[in-house]
């Protein structure tokens, strides 16, 4: 491995309304496992996934403190937008009545300008003049957000999107809920013969300049938070309450964690039915190195058979029941489509599934590798990310059915690193502390006042434990004798700790003179 210290990182699905929140709503529990066979469970952004762009972390374990939670209500303050929805939606209707010569939008500011506002954006990025077209599909100006560990956005074709809409009117569909997928909504809200209503839900709050609050709502399908509140959640319910055919067309990104988008797509199931996923690959521009495009899934809640594509491009298979490229032959030793990317996949007996066309069966490897690959690479074997051990995946590692974490040893070791002043988890944990380090200091005032009060002839902790103790007590007497003799012979100038002792010393001297 690698790293052995850190291996892969898992969902924890909980209650998120009770998971503390960063600037894009509840967080997410997490558990990464270590190599050392234990893990540690922990708070992150449901969205980002890297720290630049979210910085969001506590430790599941650690204290939430008041402080903290100020901090990060003060963080969710400032990240929102001046403007309420509404209030940018009023911009919209007022810059719709000039003409296309007088509007202008802002990349900059993300807002929508008129001609006399210009002024005050010199330095922006500033795209004029504005049709009508480009108002009412607002994705054909807006710049697409690359950061691909939080929203990069990849939008549908032409193409793509005549053929959704054409599968939508043939189910007579009343209602489309459009979870991201801008691209589609744009075309049923601009397109009035259709006689479908649509409500788009995603992150991205450039939306809010074009949209109305019935037609647009900020929305996280990670953990299903709006951003406008319990207003934007009435508008959302109230549209899915309808007893109309509804249907959801999602566009997740490309690398986002599915079990919260399937665990969030779970809720909106008393009111619309999700069967399965429509294997539809269009090609779409992917990210850089992608070479075959990806596919796109849009899930209806009808049988696949139902949605016919396009046939210069795609088959209906009889036995899948379903439409599927037109290079993805079945195979019947699998009993299914296999091709993930349009190609024609080809079956290997010895790994017992479809693989890629270009693949070859690697003996040493013992699975299908690309032809130029490097036997036994670091990585190459398949490996648990999760115990760190090869010969299975995360899904059957024994260790997630046991449920691994940090032992009790080791959590009280991070939690006496963390709070040194914290008091001891037990008779035997203080014994074992004082006997490692027996100049220790008292844990606290009342600590040592129940130890002297047990142990009345006990050492001083420290010379200036003892200092305060004789300031406190100028009469006190010795602890032992022993403990005097000791101080004497340490220091032979000491005063008296009592009259009645200074007369004894002066006896002796006078009996060892005499």
């Amino acid at each position: 491995m690698a790293n052995s210290d850190r291996l892969g990182v898992d969902v924890i699905i909980n209650d998120l309304k009770n998971n503390p929140s960063c600037v894009h709503g509840p967080t997410v529990l997490f558990e990464r496992f270590l190599g050392n066979g234990h893990s540690r469970k922990f708070y992150s952004c449901s969205t980002c996934r890297d720290r630049r762009d979210c910085g969001f972390f506590h430790l599941a374990d650690g204290k939430i403190t008041s402080c903290k939670r100020e901090l990060w209500a003060r963080l969710v303050i400032e990240a929102a937008p001046i403007l309420s929805h509404q209030e940018r939606f009023k911009i919209w209707k007022t810059v719709k009545r000039l003409p296309a010569s007088d509007r202008s939008y802002c990349s900059s500011c993300s807002s929508l300008l008129k001609k006399s506002d210009m002024s005050d954006h010199g330095s922006c990025a500033v795209i004029s003049p504005i049709s009508d077209e480009q108002l009412s599909h607002p994705s054909t100006i807006l710049v697409p957000k690359e950061s691909s560990k939080f929203e990069a956005q990849y939008l549908f074709a032409t193409s793509s999107v005549s053929v959704i809409v054409g599968m939508l009117q043939n189910l007579n569909t009343s209602r489309v809920l459009c979870i991201g997928a801008p691209r589609v909504h744009e075309a049923i809200a601009s397109s009035p013969h259709l006689n479908m209503s649509s409500l788009m839900m995603d992150i991205d709050d450039r939306y809010c300049s074009f949209f109305s609050p019935k037609q647009f709502i900020q929305y996280n399908m990670f953990n299903h938070h709006f951003f406008e509140g319990e207003t934007a959640k009435n508008t959302y319910e109230h549209f899915i309450s309808v007893d109309e055919n509804l249907v959801i067309v999602t566009d997740p990104p490309f690398g986002g964690r599915m079990e919260l988008l399937a665990h969030n797509l779970k809720q909106i199931q008393d009111d619309w039915r999700r069967s399965r996923g429509l294997d539809s690959h269009r090609e779409l521009p992917g990210p850089k190195g992608m070479k075959n495009g990806s596919a796109v899934r849009v899930f209806v809640n009808l049988p696949q058979s139902m949605f016919p594509l396009p046939e210069e491009s795609y088959h209906l298979c009889k036995v899948c029941d379903r439409w599927v490229s037109i290079n993805n032959q079945h195979c019947d030793k699998c009993n299914g489509c296999m091709s993930k990317d349009g190609r024609t996949y080809k079956h290997c007996d010895g790994c017992n599934k479809c693989v890629k066309p270009s693949w070859v069966h690697c003996s040493d490897c013992s699975r299908c590798q690309p032809h130029d690959h490097r036997c036994q690479e670091a990585g190459s074997a398949l490996t648990c990310h999760m115990c760190g051990h090869s010969g299975h995946k995360r899904m059957d590692c024994p260790k997630r059915k046991l449920g691994c974490t940090l032992s009790d040893d080791e959590s009280k070791r991070k939690r006496r690193k963390r709070n040194k002043n914290t008091l001891p988890l037990s008779l035997e944990d203080e014994r074992m502390r004082r006997k490692t380090n027996k100049n220790t200091l008292p844990l606290s005032l009342e600590d040592e006042r129940m130890r002297r009060k047990t142990n009345k002839n006990t050492l001083p902790l420290s010379l200036e434990d003892e200092r305060m103790r004789r300031k406190t007590n100028k009469n006190t007497l010795p602890l032992s004798l022993e403990d005097e003799r000791m101080r004497r012979k340490t220091n032979k100038n000491t005063l008296p700790l009592s009259l009645e002792d200074e007369r004894k010393r002066n006896m002796e001297i006078f009996s060892q003179l005499t």
